[in-house]
């Protein structure tokens, strides 16, 4: 067989039709084939897969049990590789079938809901995951999903599109009740700990390495893989973190006890992406984009405004 499952779509045909015939003979008519192809064709299929799929002994020649179990799959993937055919002789494949989106966590919440409604109208089927974005980009160039959302580009892998999310600054958050100096992190940490997201994160590297560049070597306590768990422990007094805008957003900036300012060292930003791989999905990557760009501007400028005004400047959601 030329197909390393030991079967392939013109094999699988003949069986069914052989099954549904009754004869070698009447399928190799139906099919324009010899009959002496139709029986080497069902010959090297029972070969290749190590067992008898039809009892030669009966008239009309009748399955074995492995041979129904086979016939049930076989006119499955036919039927389904026949409206394949279909859809793409007739250029209808614009809705797809499926789309796989994986999403930064801060994101999902800001805009999750909405973008599946958007994602609804292109596809059949979807599926969304959020969680560690560093390995967003590992699944994208594995094909274990179509579109990502994340702080990484992916800069260094060619035949992929990327579409500008969001730009946002870094800041400073600290307990609501912290009335001491702001302007001095090292002085802060040692006042109160240093609430640090986990290195395994792509915003907790991106934080520890602009630390190392503004030569601050800060005490490692806490380290937490979530931006609930960060804030949640700076709202009640435990210490202090660095983050953006748009995770403050999504652990709520009505029920966090915190006090935000901006961050006393040069400036550092954290840009999200759509990547998807380029001409495959259409135009949804870029309709998605923007898409998630208006539902931004909407929600999360809005709440900005009423929150934390003096940032807005720095909020980037259109190209």
């Amino acid at each position: 067989m030329r197909s390393g499952f030991g079967f392939d779509l013109r094999s699988m045909e003949i069986f069914v039709e052989t099954l549904e015939r009754g004869s070698q003979t009447a399928a190799a008519e139906s099919l324009g084939l010899k009959q002496s192809s139709v029986s080497q064709s069902l010959a090297n299929l029972e070969e290749a897969l190590g067992v008898a799929l039809l009892d030669r002994h009966s008239r009309p020649l009748e399955p074995t049990s492995a041979g129904r179990f086979f016939y049930d799959r076989a006119k499955r993937l036919l039927n389904e590789a026949r409206t394949t055919r279909r859809e793409l002789v007739s250029g209808a494949f614009g809705r797809l079938h499926q789309v796989r989106m994986a999403l930064v966590d801060s994101l999902a919440s800001a805009v999750g809901q909405p973008l599946i409604d958007v994602i609804k109208r292109h596809t059949n089927d979807y599926t969304l995951t959020t969680g560690l974005s560093h390995m967003h980009g590992h699944a994208l160039l594995t094909r274990h999903v179509d579109i990502i959302i994340s702080d990484d580009r992916l800069e260094n892998y060619d035949g992929l599109e990327r579409h500008a999310i969001l730009g946002e600054p870094f800041v400073l958050v600290l307990p609501a009740d912290w009335a001491g100096p702001v302007d001095n992190l090292r002085w802060l940490a040692r006042q109160l700990d240093f609430v640090r997201y986990t290195p395994q994160s792509l915003i907790g590297q991106s934080i520890e390495r602009h630390l190392r560049v503004s030569q601050l070597e800060l005490p490692a306590r806490l380290h937490l893989d979530n931006t609930f768990a960060v804030l949640g422990l700076v709202s009640g007094g435990a210490g202090w973190t660095i983050t953006t805008p748009l995770c403050l957003y999504q652990a709520g900036l009505d029920r966090l006890q915190v006090r935000v300012v901006p961050l006393p060292t040069e400036p550092l930003r954290r840009e999200l992406t759509l990547v998807a791989r380029r001409d495959e999905l259409g135009d949804l990557p870029s309709q998605l984009a923007r898409d998630s760009r208006r539902l931004l501007e909407r929600r999360y400028r809005a709440e900005l405004e009423r929150h934390l005004p003096w940032v807005l400047p720095e909020i980037v959601t259109s190209r």
